[in-house]
């Protein structure tokens, strides 16, 4: 059963502008007795890339029996990623089953404003693949040789950067102008 909203919850706001900042648009918001739903969408070269997201209306401790439960929801619409928004802390056993479903789990207290509004935050984006290749080829280098960026680092956590991918930098200096840095995304330990 689902209804209407009224008025949108503050945490369907900032999951919202999460995943603006991610590139994805969000038309519809489903409620359900325990949660919000939402199918983002993104663009990319031919393709469109779905998304699934639960929102918990109550902070609680998330079991793996609810990320199997988005896990399905994600293969019935044939949506490659997911997210579950709002637990107070995820079992041991929900994190293991999440990274191999490719859920990304989300703390119900995290960050409450914009990131990479703060004027010491450089942008941040997630690097194209034939962007990466241009940038190894001009420097002579493997992807592994660049410098690194932890999954568990606040600008890669608010992108939803995943191992192995590049992050873009853009810094602005007085002397050399703007200058791109790319970080190699590693796991953290």
């Amino acid at each position: 059963m689902f209804f209407i909203l009224s008025e949108i919850p503050k945490i369907v706001e900032k999951t919202r502008a999460l995943l603006g900042l991610r590139g994805f648009s969000t038309i519809e918001l489903l409620e359900y007795d325990d949660r919000y739903v939402m199918h983002p969408t993104k663009d990319v070269d031919d393709r469109t890339l779905k998304y699934v997201v639960w929102i918990l209306k109550q902070e609680r401790v998330v079991g793996v029996a609810v990320v199997r439960e988005l896990a399905k929801e994600m293969e019935e619409l044939e949506a490659p990623r997911g997210m579950l928004v709002g637990g107070d802390r995820f079992t041991p056993a929900s994190k293991k089953f999440a990274k191999s479903a490719r859920v990304e789990l989300v703390e119900g207290n995290y960050s409450s404003f914009d990131l990479f509004g703060h004027e010491l935050v450089p942008p941040h984006i997630i690097a194209e693949p034939t962007e990466v290749e241009r940038v190894l080829d001009h420097y002579k280098i493997k992807k592994t040789q660049l410098p690194r960026i932890r999954t568990s680092d606040a600008a890669a956590r608010v992108l939803g950067a995943r191992a192995g991918q590049v992050v873009r930098i853009l810094r602005d200096s007085d002397t050399a102008g703007d200058s791109y840095y790319y970080r190699l995304v590693v796991e953290h330990s």
